[in-house]
Parts: structure tokens; C-alpha cells; sequence
């Protein structure tokens, strides 16, 4: 992975950790699904601000005919679209939502962290990505990782067990049940929307998301006050950061490096997201957390090609 590639990866786990916090602070007022909807249409609004800006400085993210290739490329593509709409939107989003009434924003943080674990096993078992297999340094980096959430998770990740042991496993089940299906969208958006303009595969993604969740939020239940500011500004960043600009960053992260790699923007968040809900929300980090989040990032770099054996050690092509 390159330098540009790895300043990218750290910017994305910037926004998607910040998810965490915001939704933390807009459960206090709306239901899960009212949170993922604002968080998609915050999002799709973002994105569709952002082509005038794309068009001058990043054209290769938009297809030809800006707005209308947009739209026709949607209109092609609208059966996979549909499919990462439910997978690597909807469903993750409410699932983190859901599990975070239980949880701590860190602690869920910690559990999404297993993305790249559930990535891996899901290239490994599939026969349609041989030049992304992982080698023995990355599988080792990919066990590392997992060791350090659990480190993390057997320490109590939210400093002074609040939660019950019940809420617990409902709270980081549902998170974990997220992990899965944004592995799921890593890998089935490599095979189905390869040479997609990203911005294609972003819009086209949350307009489907939208449409998956209507009947949900219909079913939830509307307030019966509209949000507070602070709760609407949470909705804003959520959307526009953790949705918008962090969904450009991921399908041209996933276009440039596979979906192995950028799914392991998963072990850098939760030292980000733990660092945000302690300043924010007054999360308690431990010693034991600190150790974890070693091990999570020593993972990081063998997964992403940072460490890398010694030439000694390397298979040699037969002479």
C-alpha cells in the first residue's frame, strides 16, 4: 500500500469513527431507523454537492455526463446497487445503531473492528479473488488483530461495566452481525462493481438504502418533536462525514487496493473511536484497552503490507 493509499485509510477511519460518537448522541432522541435515514440522506446529499468540485479536481470518481451518467449508470447497475444498499448500509447502520443502547460508542468501535476478519475468510473461502489472497504475514497480522479486540472486550472496553453481561452480548452481537455485512459489501462490491465510477457506486447506494428503510421508519414510528440542534448537527456529521466524503474515500480505496486492505480501516478506528468518546462522552480508556489497540495496529500493518517478511524468509521462485 502506498503513502497516498495509507493517508486515505487514515482519513476514512477519522470519519467512520466519529459514526460511532454521533450515534451515541442522536440515540438520545430518535430510533435507529430515523438515525439511518438521516444519516443517508445527509449523505446522498453530500455527495451530490460534491460533483461540481469532483468535476474539477477529481474527474476519474465521475462517470461521463456528470449528473446524467450518474443517473444512468445507477439505472444500469440498480440490481447490485441494490443489494450494497441493504448489505453495506442499511443493515450495518441499524445493526451499530441498535446494539450501541446496549453498548458504549468505543466498545462498539471494538467489535466492528472484526470487518477485516470476516473480509478475509470471505476471500479465502470464495474462488473469485486469487490475486487477493492473503499471504501467511497478512493472516497473521488479520489473528493478531482479533487477538487485540479481544484483549479489549475482556478488559471491559467501557470502563466500569455499566452494561450487564446480557446487554453486552446483545449490544456486540448486533454490532458483530454489522461486521459481517459490511464484509459482505467489501467483497461483493470488488466483484459486481469493478470500473464503476465511485460516485455511481455511492449515490446509487444510499438512494437504495433509502428505499430499503422507508418501510422500517414507517414501521418505527415518526417523532412526535422534532430534534434538538445538537441531535441534528450528530445526524449532519454522521451523514455528511461518516456517509458522504468517507464513501468516496472507500470505493476508490477499494477500486485502488482490494477489499482485503481497505476493510482494514476497521483496526485503526476504534483507537479513534475510543479517543472520541472518552474526550466527548467521558468513556473511560484502561491499561488493558491501550494494549489491545497495540496489538489491533501491529495487525493493521501486516494486513496492509506495512511489515513484510524479511527477504530470507520469502518463498523464492524455483531456480
Amino acid at each position: 500500500m502506498r503513502g497516498r493509499d495509507l493517508v486515505l485509510l487514515l482519513a476514512l477511519a477519522a470519519l467512520w469513527s466519529s459514526s460511532f460518537l454521533f450515534i451515541k448522541v442522536a440515540l438520545a432522541e430518535l430510533t435507529p431507523a430515523l438515525i439511518v435515514l438521516g444519516r443517508l440522506a445527509f449523505g446522498s446529499l453530500t455527495l451530490l454537492a460534491s460533483i461540481p468540485l469532483l468535476q474539477r479536481m477529481a474527474p476519474e470518481l465521475l462517470p461521463e455526463g456528470g449528473g446524467r451518467g450518474i443517473l444512468d449508470g445507477i439505472r444500469v447497475r440498480r440490481g447490485p446497487l441494490l443489494f450494497l444498499g441493504a448489505f453495506n448500509a442499511v443493515l450495518p447502520f441499524a445493526a451499530i445503531a441498535w446494539g450501541e443502547n446496549f453498548i458504549s460508542s468505543g466498545a462498539a468501535s471494538i467489535f466492528n473492528s472484526t470487518v477485516p476478519l470476516f473480509t478475509a475468510l470471505l476471500v479465502l473461502a470464495l474462488p473469485f479473488f486469487p490475486e487477493e489472497k492473503p499471504n501467511a504475514l497478512a493472516i497473521a497480522g488479520l489473528l493478531l488483530g482479533f487477538v487485540g479486540v479481544g484483549v479489549l472486550v475482556t478488559g471491559d472496553p467501557e470502563g466500569g461495566g455499566a452494561a450487564s453481561r446480557t446487554a453486552q452480548a446483545l449490544g456486540g452481537g448486533a454490532v458483530l452481525l454489522g461486521a459481517l455485512s459490511y464484509a459482505v459489501g467489501n467483497v461483493y462490491a470488488r466483484r459486481r462493481l469493478k470500473g464503476t465510477a465511485v460516485l455511481v457506486s455511492a449515490v446509487g447506494q444510499n438512494a437504495a438504502g433509502i428505499l430499503v428503510l422507508l418501510p422500517l421508519v414507517f414501521v418505527s414510528g415518526l417523532p412526535e418533536e422534532l430534534p434538538s440542534f445538537g441531535v441534528m448537527g450528530a445526524l449532519f456529521g454522521l451523514g455528511a462525514g461518516g456517509t458522504g466524503i468517507a464513501y468516496l474515500i472507500y470505493f476508490g480505496l477499494i477500486s485502488r487496493v482490494g477489499a482485503t486492505k481497505t476493510s482494514a480501516v476497521a483496526y485503526l478506528m476504534p483507537a479513534i473511536a475510543l479517543f472520541y468518546g472518552a474526550v466527548f462522552l467521558g468513556e473511560e480508556i484502561s491499561l488493558r484497552a491501550l494494549l489491545g489497540l497495540a496489538l489491533i495496529l501491529t495487525g493493521v500493518a501486516g494486513v496492509t503490507g506495512v511489515l513484510r517478511l524479511p527477504e530470507r524468509f520469502r518463498r523464492q521462485p524455483p531456480s
